[in-house]
Order: C-alpha cells, then sequence, then structure tokens
C-alpha cells in the first residue's frame, strides 16, 4: 500500500471483500491488517449472513460499518458473476464536529461506496485475479499477482473513495493516557457491561444528556483489569505498558454478581487493594463506581449487604468517591446512563 494511503488503524478502516465458493468469505484488501483484532468487526461473518446487494449499517463494539455488496461479471465464476463487498469501518468517538448522529453521517456515504462499487467493476483484470486466488489462503497481498497497471489503478481507486469516505476533522483527546479500569470476578459481567455502553453509545446518542465527545471518550478509554493485576499489586508486564495501571488511572468501575454471595466476599479483599493504592497515589480523589449485575430471575443481595461488606459508608465519610448501583446490565440502559453520569461528574 502506498504511503499516502496510509492512516491511523484506530480510526478508521477500508476493506474489500469476496466470497469464494470454496472457502467462503475471503478477505482481498484492507488498508490495514485486521489480523486477531479483538476490537474489529468480523468481515467475514457479515458477508456471510448478508448476501443481498445493497448497502447497510452494521455496529460493532468500538467500530461502525458502512458495507456495499455488489455483483461483477466474470466469465470465470460459478453463474458468471462473483460477489464482492465494500466495507467502511470507522470509530465514531476520534472523530467531531457535531457527528451526533453516527446513523445519518454514514447514510450520507451510501452513494460513495455505490459509486466505488461501479468503478471496480471496469477494471477488467479483476475477475481473472479472482479466479487466480480462489480456493486459497494467501499469506501475501494478492494485488501481488496482477499487472503493474491494474495495481496503479486499483490503488488510485481505492485512494480516491478512502478520501470522499474519510471526516476531515479528528478529535482532541484530553484524556487520552488515562484509563477507566473494570474489575470483578469472572462471569460478573464486565464485557457484557462493556458492550452495552457501546451500543447506546451507537444506537441511543440523540436521547443522552451526556455530552457526546466526553461520554465517547470515557467508552474508548474503559479496559478490563485482570486479577493477574490486582494480585501482583499492580507490577505485572500489562501494568508495565500502562507506566503503572494506578498512574493511568482516571476511575475504577467495580462489577459485582450480586446473586452470587460467596463472590461479594471474595471481592472484598481485592476491592480493598484497589482502594489503597488509591488512597496512596490519588488521595482519595479517584472515584469507584460500583455496579451489582442483577442477573434475570435469579435473587439477589439487598443493598445493606454490600455497604457492609465493603465498608462503603465508612469510606464515603472519609472523603472517598464511591457510590453503588445495582443494575440489571442486560435490560436496564437508563439506569446505565445514571452511573455513567455520576462516574463522569466525579472524573471532570
Amino acid at each position: 500500500m502506498p504511503d499516502n494511503l496510509s492512516r491511523n488503524p484506530i480510526n478508521e478502516l477500508l476493506c474489500i471483500s469476496y466470497f469464494d465458493e470454496i472457502i467462503g468469505p475471503n478477505l482481498f484488501y484492507c488498508s490495514e491488517d485486521l489480523k486477531d483484532n479483538f476490537d474489529f468487526p468480523d468481515i467475514g461473518r457479515i458477508l456471510e449472513f448478508q448476501d443481498e446487494v445493497g448497502t447497510f449499517i452494521f455496529a460493532f463494539r468500538k467500530y461502525q460499518t458502512l458495507n456495499h455488496i455488489f455483483y461483477i461479471d466474470s466469465k470465470f465464476a460459478r453463474g458468471g458473476q462473483d460477489l464482492l463487498m465494500i466495507s467502511y469501518i470507522f470509530r465514531a468517538a476520534y472523530f467531531k464536529n457535531e457527528i451526533v448522529d453516527v446513523f445519518k453521517y454514514l447514510e450520507s456515504k451510501k452513494s460513495v461506496l455505490e459509486n466505488y462499487a461501479s468503478d471496480l467493476k471496469n477494471l477488467n483484470e479483476l475477475p481473472s485475479l479472482l479466479k487466480n486466488i480462489k480456493g486459497k489462503k494467501l499469506q501475501g497481498n494478492p494485488l501481488e499477482l496482477s499487472s503493474n497497471d491494474f495495481r496503479n489503478e486499483f490503488f488510485k481507486l481505492f485512494e480516491k473513495y478512502f478520501k470522499k469516505l474519510s471526516p476531515t476533522f479528528q478529535i482532541e483527546t484530553p484524556y487520552h493516557s488515562k484509563k477507566v479500569f473494570i474489575f470483578g470476578k469472572r462471569y460478573a459481567g464486565k464485557t457484557t457491561f462493556l458492550k452495552n455502553i457501546e451500543a447506546i453509545q451507537f444506537y441511543d446518542q440523540t436521547n443522552s444528556d451526556l455530552p457526546t465527545r466526553i461520554y465517547e471518550l470515557v467508552i474508548d478509554n474503559i479496559e478490563i483489569l485482570t486479577y493477574d493485576c490486582i494480585e501482583r499489586d499492580f507490577e505485572c508486564e500489562k501494568c508495565n505498558n500502562y507506566g503503572g495501571c494506578l498512574n493511568q488511572a482516571q476511575a475504577f468501575i467495580l462489577m459485582i454478581n450480586i446473586a452470587e454471595k460467596n463472590s461479594i466476599v471474595e471481592l472484598k479483599e481485592k476491592f480493598q487493594k484497589i482502594v489503597n493504592r488509591c488512597e496512596e497515589i490519588e488521595n482519595f480523589i479517584t472515584p469507584i463506581l460500583i455496579i451489582g449485575n442483577k442477573i434475570n430471575n435469579k435473587e439477589v443481595i439487598d443493598s445493606d449487604y454490600i455497604y457492609t461488606t465493603f465498608n462503603l459508608k465508612e469510606l464515603q465519610d472519609c472523603g472517598m468517591k464511591l457510590k453503588y448501583f445495582p443494575i440489571n446490565i442486560a435490560k436496564e440502559n437508563k439506569k446505565i446512563m445514571q452511573a455513567l453520569r455520576w462516574l463522569i461528574h466525579h472524573m471532570i
């Protein structure tokens, strides 16, 4: 890929994939390497389950995608046509200047993908190149098998349409180096909570009374803290990467499964380690949001037990910024937003 096509891989990507009759969906070309990246959507899965021609939006975690599926004529393909998909992958949290309605922004770019597809259809060498790579999981770039003329024209079109898709403004990130760490026992709902607030960010932005950019920056910097970090007193390899989790922490979220009393007792020691380090490093100013996850149809522990077990009242009286919210994180979006409002209020 030419240097002038390089962009920050976190912010946006443009990818082209195709359907191989032998191995199924396969990536043809992408502006960045998607391999083993948990945050990026699986483009192959999108193409596998959506084979109707047209343009549509698909959201996944922190990324939103605009996709266009189309056919190109090919004398080499079964049925005389090859199925392709163009995907523009976009991370809204890194863009500003009134992109409040992400749906509307992506909708406005549909014609760009459609025009790009029309131009790709006019690349005469494309059908034969697809024929040569079908049934193969290539280690390198399939464009290496094409002629110089084809590559030049392909990259010319790629750059042209990537520029048309891309916003021309980028967000400044005042909280860039700071993290909001989630911790708790396995199966308490940490990952589910993170996915849900990302979904709320995408689907319910216009109904949120939180400033959009602040909300997105907080979500963008949430990280799940492993038990190893706590057990090793924040001296593990991950903490070294961050320069020390506590030094980089702007807030903590403790996730509790309040249907399991034993797990609550086990968390007390971990919670106290966090509190002790907050007192040492941040002098009581790091807020801690405590969420009691109410699992569907299960009896839950009452709030008094939580306050007593974690000594919340005493810590509050000592000046610690902490708050407990019992929430069904799978269903109660309004309560999730209420908890995040409290956290953001005490972070800024």
